[in-house]
């Protein structure tokens, strides 16, 4: 039902892009529906059926992702007004707009807050893949079998479909330590914040919320970089406060991907208290 729906907003939008397509047919315009190479004999339009899979893609990888990760970002610095204050100040150490390379390595801990909101609040809840051969997949501890034994590896066969539960790994205790399920970004800037399990993880900055492998997020980045603009602005000029103060219960509510909400209320929606920082 809700790839259904999706499609079907996806292909309103197609047909009302071009329909004014057609009342601009002299303008010139560079658009996922239209496609072309250099060479007039080579046309590389994209079909509609292609337009509307690029579509989705975008709805759901490029913007539903990242505004869930936003949420939670302004959520947690509500919640914890002391860690609020500390990134507000070493974003008001800084004179002026920074660049991106500026924004993307110059403030450790604003580095820290935004890669503690995506490894504790991963926009997805899960990656699946596809076997494309028999593998066994050795294990770091012993698993009981449903034989009621101990083994070491699990055997995979082709074609099998395999879940990776993506929060359950960024939160596991057993690779992030007894705090994995709180939100402290010092971890990230202290010696020994990173467990050395964690640090086996392969993924972008050991963790499984951009995936990895040959099919990582490609937009992870440009992702962390929307993020940590939004961030600037906002903590720079306003104080963040939960409406109903910071021990406020909050929940995950359903939608094609999972969004935190207030518990009780109906709705995918966090009212905050914002106020303008007066220095």
């Amino acid at each position: 039902m809700k790839y259904t729906k999706l499609r079907r907003i996806s292909a309103k939008a197609y047909l009302r892009r071009q329909k004014k397509r057609r009342k601009e047919v002299q303008m010139k315009e560079i658009t996922l529906l239209s496609v072309k190479t250099e060479d007039a004999e080579i046309d590389t339009s994209l079909t509609r059926e292609e337009v509307l899979a690029q579509m989705m893609t975008l709805l759901v990888a490029g913007y539903e992702t990242t505004a869930i990760s936003m949420t939670w970002a302004l959520l947690e610095l509500a919640r914890h007004p002391d860690i609020q204050q500390r990134l507000r100040e070493e974003i008001l150490s800084f004179d002026g707009e920074p660049t991106y390379d500026q924004i993307s390595k110059d403030f450790p801990y604003f580095d820290a807050v935004v890669h503690e909101i995506f490894r504790l609040h991963p926009a997805a809840p899960e990656m699946g893949r596809m076997a494309r051969e028999d593998d066994i997949i050795p294990l770091s501890q012993p698993v009981r079998n449903r034989c009621g034994e101990f083994t070491h590896n699990i055997f995979v066969a082709r074609g099998t479909l395999v879940s990776i539960p993506i929060p359950f790994i960024n939160r596991s205790d057993a690779l992030w330590g007894p705090d994995a399920k709180q939100f402290r970004p010092e971890r990230w800037l202290e010696t020994d914040g990173i467990t050395p399990q964690a640090r086996e993880l392969q993924g972008y900055r050991h963790l499984m919320t951009f995936g990895d492998g040959p099919k990582v997020c490609l937009g992870k980045l440009f992702a962390i970089a929307e993020v940590k603009t939004v961030l600037w602005v906002v903590v720079k000029n306003f104080v963040l406060e939960m409406r109903d103060g910071p021990n406020t219960q909050v929940e995950k509510g359903g939608g094609m991907l999972p969004r935190p909400r207030l518990a009780g209320e109906d709705g995918a929606k966090v009212p905050l208290r914002i106020k303008r920082y007066g220095g």
